[in-house]
């Protein structure tokens, strides 16, 4: 069928490097008060979210346990405006406001010069659902979609001397998605695309591994300076793809569509997670940290996709995408006072994904975020933290006019509120 082949695309679009936040749907928020400063913290992170932002900073934290319980609520809004010469102008569709938790759990703990870390955190994510998903002009793309990615980090540190610290860990990255779509004929050939199934993908968990590397320097008091690198995850997950005919009223058409719909059957493609590369520097002079961060991530990684079914592999595919490499800035500062902390943040970040790969279920953008962040320590010595932040991300506006692979023309516009908090517990 014609639009089958749009069906596999937004497949494999969907079971991507989970992409929501960072370039693509990548998911940065994994501490509050590292987000305070707008997740700048490579180089001066002081907390067992390390496990996340720089594991060789782990031997630099104060007592011989550390606990950081917490996570995040993410809130986006994204509404699109068409052009001709399809959906046509006048044409404006609004995704359903959605909240997404994203739990996350951190453990550390130092052994003399050793230290060790593990983290339990979603570093992707992704959650679509376009209104009025029967009359939604872009439902041969997508209707509803939710991949779901939650990481298992383990990482060791070793204090080298008392100015640099090194470590080297591993991740176990589990993943799982579903997708909707309806299939679409022309009825009467050549007439108006109308809808013939609806599709349904729906893939078992899957691991993928990979590993990472870092590294701390602290030359003095005032500065610290750190690098980090999370290395690709490629996962080969399998699912099902089932097929439901929505039936025209006209006999003959439906029977042509009965006879080329793929029946339900196996299918299984690759991911490919990309590597992630950041250094900082951060200064910190009495009761201050201030920090910068440069971010890469190699979305480059995500050229194409292949797909493949059991029983009908004539539908096989291999979707060009040609991502590109993504750079974000980020910029955030601490002040400490007695009673409590407050932080403040900036960033920036490139897209990943071209004008041509932008869709319904994939509609990125270049961001800027803006954050604040709140914490204070209490109990016994203060053993107890609590740290607190709000982001708000403002992508710009993407237009895909004369250029969109799948001829789904025009601007896409979204706002994302984020808003988090972690506990913490040393001894």
């Amino acid at each position: 069928m014609r639009r089958f082949g749009a069906f596999a695309a937004a497949v494999l679009l969907l079971v991507t490097p989970g992409m929501a936040h960072a370039a693509g749907y990548g998911i940065y928020e994994q501490g509050a008060a590292a987000l305070g400063m707008a997740g700048a913290s490579t180089a001066s992170v002081s907390d067992a979210s390390a496990v996340f932002f720089n594991p060789a900073a782990l031997t630099r934290l104060e007592g011989s346990n550390h606990l950081y319980v917490g996570g995040s609520i993410l809130t986006p809004r994204t509404s699109f405006a068409g052009v001709d010469p399809y959906p046509g102008y006048g044409v404006v569709e609004e995704m359903e406001v959605q909240t997404f938790p994203l739990p996350a759990f951190f453990y550390a703990r130092r052994f003399d010069r050793w230290a060790g870390g593990i983290g339990i955190f979603t570093p992707f994510g992704l959650g679509v659902e376009w209104a009025s998903p029967e009359v939604f002009t872009g439902r041969h793309i997508v209707t509803k979609a939710n991949l779901e990615a939650v990481n298992l980090g383990i990482s060791t540190a070793y204090q080298v001397n008392p100015m640099v610290s090194v470590a080297a860990g591993g991740n176990a990255l589990f993943s799982k998605v579903k997708l909707h779509q309806n299939v679409q004929e022309k009825f009467p050939p050549g007439g108006q695309p109308v809808d013939v199934a609806e599709a349904v993908l729906e893939s078992d968990l899957e691991p993928g591994y990979g590993w990472n590397a870092a590294v701390s320097v602290g030359p003095n008091d005032r500065w610290r300076l750190g690098a980090m690198y999370r290395g690709k995850v490629i996962a080969k997950p399998s699912g099902n793809a089932d097929f439901t005919q929505i039936l025209t009223g006209d006999p003959q058409f439906d029977a042509q569509v009965a006879a080329g719909l793929p029946p339900d059957q196996g299918v299984s493609t690759v991911l490919r997670f990309p590597a992630i590369w950041s250094v900082g520097a951060a200064w910190m002079p009495e009761r201050w940290k201030l920090e910068v961060d440069l971010v890469l991530t190699e979305w480059s990684l995500f050229r194409d996709l292949p797909i493949e079914f059991e029983q009908t592999p004539q539908n096989n595919q291999s979707i060009v995408e040609e991502y590109e490499d993504a750079l974000a800035i980020r910029l955030g500062a601490e002040h400490r006072l007695d009673a409590y902390t407050y932080r403040f943040g900036y960033y920036f970040e490139q897209e990943a994904a071209p004008a041509e790969s932008v869709s319904p279920l994939l509609p990125d953008a270049p961001r800027h975020g803006v954050t604040l962040g709140f914490g204070c320590g209490f109990g016994t010595d203060k053993r107890w933290t609590l740290d607190a932040y709000n982001l708000a991300l403002f992508p710009e506006r993407r237009n895909t006019e004369g250029v969109n692979r799948d001829s789904y023309d025009g601007e896409y516009k979204s706002y994302v509120n984020a808003i988090g908090f972690n506990v913490g517990y040393h001894w």
